[in-house]
This record gives C-alpha cells, structure tokens and sequence, in this order.
C-alpha cells in the first residue's frame, strides 16, 4: 500500500464550487477505481490550527493498494476527465495544477467503520 497527503488551493469565491466538484470525483474515483483504498478529502480549519493553514486549502488523504494503481489513477480517465472539466476551480502553477504531495508508508493506524461516509 502506499499513502499521500496532498494539498490544494481553490480559487476565491469558488470554495463551495470545488467542494461539489471533488465530491463528484469521489464518488467516480470510488466506482471505478478499486485500487484506491483511501480517498478522504477536507477543507482546512482554519481556528486552532498551528500553523494556520490559508481558509482555500483542500487537504486529501488517500491510500492505493501501490505505487502504481497510484500512477493509474492520476493519469487514468477519472481524474484527467475531472481535471480538464475542473482546473478553473483551483490554484494553477504554468497552466497546470498546484499541489504540494507528500508519500507516505503506514506502519500503523486504523480506519474505523464509523469513519467511512
């Protein structure tokens, strides 16, 4: 398995835009990518935080059986259709999407059954 904490950043004013959007890659990504484990995302808290994050970042968790059902993912057509569709919506570095990323390898931990929903 192989894990990643990546960040994003909406646009201004576009926040509940892209909330809807990336429920709607959930929701493809769940249906058609069995690879993928873990695909939780979240909009920051700003309050109590240290640092503070900026009120715009989306932080995803996400966990794939490995590296490359990762690989697929990215550039498979769930997440390339959704991300021509939807880049408008987010901070874009060149054109192209900016994301901080960040792999990881669990050693430990759980996901209780009352956490998936």
């Amino acid at each position: 398995m192989i894990s990643i904490v990546t960040k994003w950043w909406h646009v201004e004013g576009k926040r509940e835009e892209a909330v809807t959007a990336l429920k709607e890659l959930v929701t493809q990504t769940q249906k058609y990518e069995p690879d993928t484990w873990m695909y939780c995302l979240h909009t920051s808290i700003v309050e109590g935080s240290k640092p503070p994050p900026a009120e715009n970042e989306i932080i995803f968790l996400g966990a794939w059986k490995d590296r490359q059902a990762f690989d697929d993912h990215r550039t498979g057509p769930v997440f390339t259709k959704w991300l021509d569709q939807h880049l408008d919506l987010f901070v874009q570095n060149d054109g192209k999407l900016y994301v901080s990323a960040e792999f990881a390898d669990r050693f430990a931990g759980f996901v209780r059954p009352e956490a998936v929903g």
